[in-house]
C-alpha cells in the first residue's frame, strides 16, 4: 500500500459497473433500431445463457426475483405435467424447504404459492445449507427443497438432488449470488428441476436488471414462458398447437394459466450478451482477490481474532462478496463501523436468519431444528465486495483496515495484572 495514502482518499465499493464499451454499443444499436421489447436479442442470449450452464431452456426475465417468483409458481401450476418425470406439483399448505440464511425474495413466493416454508439451518463456515438438516425436516406434507447457493458458494447440491430424487421431491436451486460456481465440475443452477439467476448491477454479471430460470424440462419452459407474460400462449413454443384447440378465441390473446408481465427488454438482453463473454475472466479476479484477502487476513484467522469462510473442496467458487465472522455482535458492529469510516462498504450477510425478520411474524412457517448456524451469520457476520476491478492497493488496504481495528481493540481491552 502506498504509505501517502490516507484513509479518505480511499473508498472501495462493494461493486464498481463492469458496463463497458461493448455494452454501450449494442445497447445504442438496440436503441437504433426501434426492436426494444422483448424479442430476438432476448431468445439469443437465452440460448447462449443456457449452452454456457449445459441445460436445454433459460427463459429471461426482469430481475432474479422474478425469476424466484415464476419458478415457484410454476412448480404450483396445475399445467404441470404428470408424468413420472416430475414430482406432484405444491400444493396450498405443503411444505417446502428453505434455508434460513437467505434473501427474502428467495422465500417470498413460496407464501405468495400458499405454501408453508420450512426452515434449515447453514453451516456458519462455509454459509450453506446442510444435506442432513434437508433430509431431517422432511415429512409427509413436504413437496419441494429450495436451495440457495450463498455469496459465490456452493450447497453440495449433488446430495441435496439425490435426497429430492430419492424423495420425489422438487429440487429448485436459488443461484442468483453464484453464477459460474461449480461443484464436482458441473455448474451449480444444472442440478435441480428449475434455477434462478440474478443480473442485477451488482452480480456476477449485470444486464442492468435481469434474470433467468433454467431448466431440462420442455414443457416447464413453456409454461414459464407464458407465466412471465401475462399468462397467454403468445410466446409458447407449443403456442399454435395450443391455440388450436380453441377456434373460436384470438390467439393473440389467449389465456392458458395464470401470469405475471415480467418480461426483459431487448437492452437488457445485449448487454447480457456482452456480459456474458467476459463471465470467465470476471469469476477468475474475484477468486484471485479472495485468495489474497485469505492470505493476508490468515494470521487474525489463526488468532482467533476472526473466522474465514471455508468452501468445501468440490466447490469451484465465485466469490460474490468476501465473508468474515466476528467473535461477537459488537466486535461485528465495531469492525463494519470501522471500515466504513475508513471507506470500505459493507454489508450484513443478505438476511441473516430470516425468520427473526418482522415480516415473517405475518405467515404461517416452521422451523426445523436449532437455527444457531443463521444466527451466528446475522450476529457476527458482514462481507464486502470482490468486485472485479479491486486492485492489491484495495485488498492490502482492506487487510490493513480490519488489522488496525482489532490492534486497537487489543489495546483498549485493559491487562490483567499479575501479583
Amino acid at each position: 500500500m502506498r504509505r501517502e495514502l490516507r484513509q479518505a482518499d480511499m473508498h472501495i465499493p462493494l461493486n464498481k459497473s463492469t458496463i463497458g464499451e461493448e455494452e454501450r454499443n449494442a445497447a445504442k444499436a438496440v436503441i437504433d433500431s426501434d426492436a426494444l421489447t422483448m424479442g430476438a436479442r432476448c431468445r439469443a442470449f437465452e440460448q447462449e445463457f443456457a449452452n454456457y450452464l449445459g441445460v436445454d431452456h433459460a427463459v429471461m426475465v426482469n430481475s432474479g426475483s422474478s425469476a424466484n417468483l415464476i419458478a415457484l409458481f410454476a412448480m404450483a401450476d396445475a399445467l404441470v405435467p404428470t408424468d413420472d418425470t416430475l414430482p406432484r406439483r405444491i400444493l396450498p399448505g405443503s411444505e417446502v424447504i428453505v434455508p434460513a440464511l437467505t434473501w427474502s425474495t428467495t422465500i417470498w413466493p413460496v407464501l405468495q404459492a400458499g405454501a408453508k416454508p420450512v426452515f434449515v439451518d447453514c453451516d456458519p463456515h462455509s454459509l450453506q445449507m446442510r444435506p442432513d438438516a434437508i433430509e431431517a425436516a422432511i415429512t409427509p406434507d413436504t413437496s419441494a427443497i429450495v436451495v440457495v447457493h450463498v455469496l459465490g458458494g456452493a450447497v453440495d447440491v449433488a446430495a441435496v438432488e439425490a435426497i429430492a430424487r430419492r424423495r420425489k421431491l422438487w429440487l429448485f436451486e436459488d443461484t442468483c449470488e453464484a453464477l459460474g460456481v461449480a461443484w464436482n465440475g458441473k455448474s451449480v443452477g444444472s442440478f435441480g428441476h428449475l434455477a434462478s439467476f440474478s443480473f442485477y448491477f451488482s452480480h456476477h454479471i449485470t444486464t442492468i436488471e435481469g434474470g433467468m430460470v433454467v431448466t431440462n424440462n420442455a414443457q416447464l419452459a413453456d409454461l414459464l414462458r407464458a407465466m412471465r407474460a401475462h399468462g397467454w400462449v403468445r410466446d409458447m413454443h407449443a403456442g399454435k398447437d395450443i391455440a388450436a384447440g380453441y377456434p373460436h378465441i384470438d390467439p393473440r390473446f389467449l389465456f392458458l394459466t395464470t401470469g405475471f408481465n415480467v418480461r426483459p427488454t431487448e437492452i437488457n438482453a445485449a448487454i447480457g450478451l456482452e456480459q456474458l463473454k467476459k463471465l470467465p475472466a470476471f469469476n477468475e479476479s474475484r477468486c484471485e482477490t479472495a485468495r489474497r484477502l485469505d492470505a493476508g487476513l490468515a494470521a487474525l484467522d489463526q488468532a482467533g481474532k476472526l473466522t474465514l469462510i471455508r468452501h468445501d473442496p468440490r466447490v469451484a467458487p465465485a466469490p460474490f462478496g468476501y465473508t468474515v465472522l466476528c467473535g461477537s455482535r459488537d466486535v461485528r458492529d465495531g469492525l463494519r463501523d470501522h471500515l466504513e469510516a475508513a471507506g470500505v462498504e459493507t454489508r450484513p450477510v443478505i438476511c441473516g436468519n430470516l425468520t427473526r425478520q418482522p415480516a415473517l411474524a405475518h405467515h404461517a412457517y416452521r422451523i426445523n431444528g436449532e437455527l444457531s448456524g443463521a444466527d451466528r451469520v446475522m450476529d457476527c457476520g458482514l462481507y464486502w465486495g470482490t468486485h472485479p476491478f479491486m486492485t492489491e492497493d484495495d485488498v492490502r488496504y482492506i487487510v490493513a483496515t480490519v488489522e488496525q481495528y482489532f490492534q486497537q481493540a487489543d489495546r483498549a481491552t485493559p491487562q490483567r495484572q499479575h501479583g
